[in-house]
């Protein structure tokens, strides 16, 4: 009968048009998983090498310190001893002049050994991120005349060894720029944290910047690398004549 054949061509439209709409929703799902997935794995790999990067930059920084308290440290000791050999065997008015030397040898010795300082923080695993960021202030306040004023506002809580040396080395070339770059005489460094998140806080007094012409090579990219290894979030907050602020933050749990 007509009807019954327009009722059925009326099912069949519903059926398909029921199916389309499935169809193209499990397409959407698919495509929409493909690109989730794309973005994760991409984010893992960024991360993956933003790790390697920094890992070959601690590798390098312990080589180079090994080498020269292995090679160059003794190589300037055992000069200074023969430049000492020599006080007894020349004219005595040329002494001055070797004493003198062993002065700079000395100097030489001291930096070389600051040096390695830098290029490794001591103890980190023993002493912990608040026990070496005690050794950066005196050696800030003893070799550049920055006083650098310390604030805990938590008990220090210990995260993975390569999170406290990353979080070390922020700290180190952000105290590193004030002094350097910005000529500040006076830097705050604040650690606060809750159950959840470590806030670091570091300001100077410097001359300060426009944030707008922020460049590669202002010395942000190395910072900004170590921070998204560990997921982190910062501000930079300046003006010319008016210091820096930098406020930086981590989950806990990313720390760990």
């Amino acid at each position: 009968m007509p009807g019954q054949d327009l009722q059925i061509s009326q099912q069949e439209l519903v059926f398909i048009f029921t199916t389309t709409v499935v169809f193209l929703a499990l397409l959407i799902t698919f495509f929409f998983i493909i690109i989730i997935t794309y973005y994760r794995t991409n984010a893992r790999r960024q991360k993956e090498l933003l790790r390697a990067i920094v890992e070959t930059q601690e590798n390098e920084r312990d080589r180079i310190a090994m080498d020269m308290h292995d090679e160059l440290g003794p190589l300037l000791s055992a000069v200074k001893l023969q430049v000492g050999s020599l006080k007894s065997t020349v004219p005595v008015e040329m002494n001055s002049t070797l004493i003198e030397t062993e002065d700079l040898l000395d100097d030489a010795i001291g930096e070389i050994r600051q040096i390695i300082r830098d290029l490794v923080p001591r103890n980190i695993d023993q002493k912990g991120l608040h026990g070496v960021l005690n050794d950066l202030k005196v050696h800030f306040e003893t070799f550049a005349a920055v006083k650098v004023q310390l604030v805990f506002k938590s008990p220090e809580q210990r995260f993975s060894l390569q999170s406290e040396i990353n979080i070390y080395r922020i700290i180190q070339e952000i105290v590193n720029n004030a002094a350097k770059h910005a000529q500040s005489e006076e830097v705050t460094i604040s650690l606060n944290g809750n159950e959840d998140r470590l806030k670091i806080e570091v300001a100077d007094a410097g001359k300060g910047f426009d944030t707008s012409l922020i460049s590669a090579g202002s010395g942000l990219k190395n910072i900004e690398t170590r921070i998204k290894l560990n997921d982190g979030e910062y501000q930079v907050k300046s003006e010319p004549g008016k210091g820096t602020h930098y406020l930086i933050s981590f989950e806990k749990k990313k720390l760990v």
